[in-house]
């Protein structure tokens, strides 16, 4: 008997929130604040918002528009703030590339330490895959995020050459 309650208290449940659904949506400007728009939602419930917060999104999208890349992982392998660091990092970059050529190498300075950094990678999990496979050779590389390349799409051309 308590579950055919429950049963029926649930069913009435549902059928509310399957007709909460939005019929129609009318924006205007707030009359006593001309920054302001209102929204009413189906004619039950009322937003009030500032017209600035449309003007920070689109300055966001710009923003991300502009940055060239997104927020990743890659593998530092080296790091070092000697005389000879820039050479020795450069060495480095060349070593990876001649024992593992498919993966990219950066060498970025950040004062005083010059780094080189391997790979773009979406997720820690990949990182971690890669960082496993060069542990013999770089047993000190670690994890670190950075802003990475957007990885390449595969266009018909390239796919059928």
């Amino acid at each position: 008997m308590r579950c055919s309650y429950c049963l029926f208290f649930l069913i009435v449940l549902f059928s509310k929130t399957l007709t909460a659904q939005i019929e129609n949506l009318q924006v205007s400007p707030a009359a006593n604040n001309p920054d302001t728009y209102t929204y009413n939602l189906a004619k039950r419930l009322h937003v009030v918002q500032n017209a600035q917060i449309d003007t920070l999104l689109q300055t966001h999208i710009q923003i991300n528009k502009q940055r060239m890349g997104t927020e990743g992982f890659r593998l530092e392998i080296f790091f070092s703030s000697d005389a000879r660091a820039r050479e020795q990092a450069n060495n480095t970059k060349a070593d990876f590339l001649k024992t593992y050529p498919d993966w990219p190498v950066y060498v970025q300075y950040q004062s005083p330490n010059f780094k080189v950094r391997v790979g773009d990678f979406r997720t820690r999990s990949e990182a971690l895959k890669v960082k496993d496979r060069i542990k013999l050779k770089y047993p000190n590389a670690f994890i670190v995020k950075d802003n990475i390349r957007f990885p390449e799409l595969m266009t018909e051309r390239r796919l059928y050459q």
